[in-house]
């Protein structure tokens, strides 16, 4: 407990739910109207002017007439039950502070020697009937002053009247605490704890250790206070609660070890407790490295029963990072389990898959995304949460575990966790995998069935239909429906054009690929490497038209197109098979080894080895083409 605003505000949300129940059972105390025999009331004018006006209800005269008598001070006359008939009939008026004044001017009046011979059983009635109005008066010290004499050996007092003085004290305790007076809290509380019944003694004593705990005084002893009664009352239903409050007092005195013992035991002793709650979820925002190692345990635990249901996605993240630590592959299993069903913004389950990731667990994050990707029967697996963990794969290139997720799905089947997103993985997946066909059945699906009109979803299914090549004309009717969504974004255009000269070099129409390639290279909106993969496709269409010195030229464009990009290296290869053809193997051999010598880890490397392998060491610009090895 670093403040004592804080600890005042934890005492004052649960007092009024733990501390009224005892004090709200004490009954309305009727003040006698009948004189008891042997006692006399005096007959003088003021006296007998007060009975008439309390009998007919003239209140306000009737207090007039009361103030006038107490005012008199005439000890001789005891004006004890006058008084409390005035103060009952106040009461019952609800004019409650004017039967306050009442009831203690009688009570003052029973103290003198012409009340002597009043019974004390009813100057105990009066002064139980003033303290229970001083408390509702909030006059809480005077209330505690005119009770405690009740308590007293010598009072008169019976055991019943004794449980309702005590009573009332825990009601004055439990007000005074709601009203931030401690002292008069405490004061209450521990008259009524000396003097409780034993269904009254936890209370009393639960309120006091409350009491201490919330004044500027002394935390240790209010910790101690508190803790003494959790060791006798440990069933009570405010045990952990107390616990929770001692461990608070203890970390405000300094003792940080003890409070963190005392907060553990209550998480093991008492882990469905309210309390124990509280305190877990106190640690929600903390890295699971930060977490204490009880609140892991808890966590972990929660596993196992019905409070894994109850547990937020937060504190599943919490409880299966921590279950990862302490080896608990059940526990692990459960909690992915939980997470998968409540994850219903896929956040959790996204942000747990990049720390896992970006902290070492490769294998954690991979066994959660399957899981998240391929649920097994039976499991419910929330449609965002799917979707992180399909993203998440896509991110990190592992498309074939999206692929394998895709091959035991039915497209024609419907699944609630299926979203549009992680179809459009499936279908990246199959394409990055080299399954084309099936890829295209996905996009297929997307676009005529999902009715997915996005400009990438409808290119890459344009893609796939053409490289499937199995039907040209639905192939360019899928490239006019992306070029349609393009609008007036040049790149995408330049995209679709792209594309669309793939088409047209797949059915030999090259003088309408190279117009559609020219207008991507001369596009200064369009990305370099999109214009240095056109300026390449052009050298193709030359290269497959067999103009070899056309190709050529075309290829040595690209470099000046986009300088160091990926299109460099297949057009060296490309310009030394297109030297090849034309019998200039020294050309050719310049070609290969530029291209070696630049870009050695690229794919084209390979190739360009084994081409320079072949060429014919002393071969020159005047060898014949027979005389190398002419491969396309």
């Amino acid at each position: 407990m670093t403040h004592n605003s804080d600890r005042n505000g934890f005492v004052l949300a649960w007092m009024a739910k733990i501390l009224f129940t005892c004090a709200c059972t004490v009954p309305v105390v009727v003040v006698p109207l009948v004189v008891a025999p042997g006692v006399a009331i005096a007959d003088d004018a003021p006296i007998a002017q007060l009975e008439k006006l309390i009998t007919t209800n003239e209140l306000e005269q009737a207090v007039a007439i009361g103030r006038q008598i107490v005012q008199s001070g005439d000890a001789s006359v005891d004006t004890t039950l006058p008084l409390a008939r005035l103060a009952r009939a106040l009461q019952q008026d609800n004019e409650l502070e004017s039967a306050a004044e009442f009831f203690k001017h009688s009570v003052e009046a029973s103290e003198r020697d012409a009340a002597d011979r009043l019974e004390f059983d009813k100057k105990i009635l009066i002064r139980i009937a003033a303290g229970t109005t001083l408390t509702q008066v909030n006059r809480l010290a005077e209330a505690v002053d005119v009770l405690e004499p009740t308590l007293a050996i010598d009072s008169g007092a019976g055991e019943s009247q004794r449980e309702t003085v005590v009573g009332l004290l825990l009601r004055v305790g439990s007000t005074a605490l709601a009203n931030g007076a401690s002292e008069i809290a405490s004061r209450a509380y521990a008259l009524a704890a000396e003097h409780a019944s034993d269904n009254q003694h936890a209370t009393a004593m639960l309120g006091n250790a409350w009491a201490m705990a919330i004044q500027r005084g002394d935390p240790l002893a209010a910790a101690q206070e508190l803790a003494s009664f959790v060791e006798k009352y440990p069933d009570h239903a405010d045990a952990p609660r107390a616990t929770r409050a001692a461990a608070e007092c203890l970390k405000q005195a300094g003792r940080d070890d003890d409070a963190a013992q005392l907060l553990a035991d209550l998480l093991e002793r008492w882990p469905d407790s309210e309390s124990a709650w509280e305190i877990a979820t106190s640690h929600r925002e903390l890295a699971v490295d930060l977490l204490p190692s009880a609140v892991k345990r808890w966590l972990v635990e929660s596993s196992r029963g019905e409070r894994l249901q109850k547990l937020d996605s937060k504190m599943l993240v919490q409880g299966l990072l921590a279950a990862s630590q302490l080896g608990d592959n059940d526990a692990w299993s459960a909690i992915i389990g939980q997470l998968a069903q409540v994850d219903q913004s896929g956040q959790s389950c996204s942000d747990l898959l990049a720390l896992l990731s970006t902290t070492g667990r490769e294998s954690e994050a991979e066994r959660l995304a399957t899981i998240l990707i391929s649920p097994s029967e039976g499991t419910t697996v929330q449609s965002a949460a799917r979707e992180a963990a399909c993203r998440w794969a896509g991110r990190t290139q592992r498309w074939s575990m999206l692929a394998l997720a895709a091959e035991t799905e039915s497209i024609d089947v419907e699944n609630a966790s299926r979203t549009i997103a992680v179809e459009r993985l499936f279908a990246e997946s199959l394409m990055q995998v080299g399954r084309v066909d099936e890829a295209r059945e996905w996009w297929d699906t997307l676009v005529d069935h999902r009715q997915a009109k996005d400009f990438a979803t409808l290119l890459r299914c344009a893609e796939a239909e053409t490289a499937a090549g199995s039907d040209v004309a639905r192939a360019k009717s899928r490239i006019d429906a992306a070029r349609g969504a393009a609008g007036n974004d040049r790149f995408e255009h330049a995209l679709v054009d792209l594309l669309d000269a793939e088409l047209s070099i797949r059915r030999s129409e090259f003088d309408q690929a190279r117009a559609l390639l020219e207008n991507v290279v001369r596009s200064n909106e369009t990305d370099a490497s999109l214009r240095g993969r056109a300026q390449w496709l052009i050298g193709e269409t030359h290269y497959l038209q067999q103009a070899f010195t056309d190709a050529i030229e075309a290829y040595r464009r690209v470099e000046g197109i986009d300088p160091g990009g990926q299109w460099i290296s297949a057009s060296l290869v490309q310009a030394g098979k297109s030297f090849e053809q034309l019998g200039r193997a020294r050309e050719a051999a310049v070609c290969y080894g530029n291209l070696l010598s630049r870009f050695a880890d690229t794919p084209h490397a390979e190739l360009a080895r084994r081409r320079l392998a072949a060429i014919t060491p002393d071969a020159g610009p005047s060898s014949s083409p027979s005389s190398t090895t002419k491969r396309r």
